[in-house]
């Protein structure tokens, strides 16, 4: 929506003031707007996509439900929704995690928890249950199956 409201391209370091974010956690946001194909960075600036300019223009609800359909294509998320629905649906966390570090050749699978959680929360695609410390896939019946 920052992008979009800058006429669809903007220098990192402003967004980063804009945003009031460190450059180090903004990059993850940017990799995140690339993997969904959403922006792309060309010569230090954000640069909205077609796609990405269509989900700025979209409800909240919408939005989730786009990024809910594209997610489940975008890796590590797609494998996460995978590994819940074969478990029935929930997984524990450490136990997630140490399949994840596996699939993906990874010492330590616990940066992507954050990722995760934030983003499966916010598509509600999944969600993280801390009292049971595990992940729990949602599904919408109304929506192809999430794998």
């Amino acid at each position: 929506e920052i992008v979009y409201s800058h006429g669809g391209k903007v220098r990192i370091s402003g967004l980063a003031d804009e945003l009031r974010m460190e450059m180090d956690d903004l990059g993850d946001v940017i990799d995140m707007g690339e993997l969904l194909e959403a922006v792309k960075v060309d010569e230090g600036q954000v640069v909205l996509s077609l796609f990405g300019e269509g989900l700025s223009l979209g409800t909240i609800d919408n939005k989730k439900k786009i990024l809910r359909n594209k997610i489940k294509d975008v890796e590590p998320f797609r494998s996460v929704m995978k590994m819940l629905s074969d478990a029935g649906g929930k997984m524990k966390e450490q136990v997630l995690l140490e399949e994840l570090a596996k699939k993906f050749a990874i010492e330590d699978a616990s940066p992507f928890r954050k990722l995760l959680i934030g983003w499966g929360n916010y598509t509600e695609t999944f969600e993280y249950d801390g009292d049971e410390q595990e992940f729990v896939l949602k599904t919408y019946p109304d929506e192809d199956a999430p794998v």
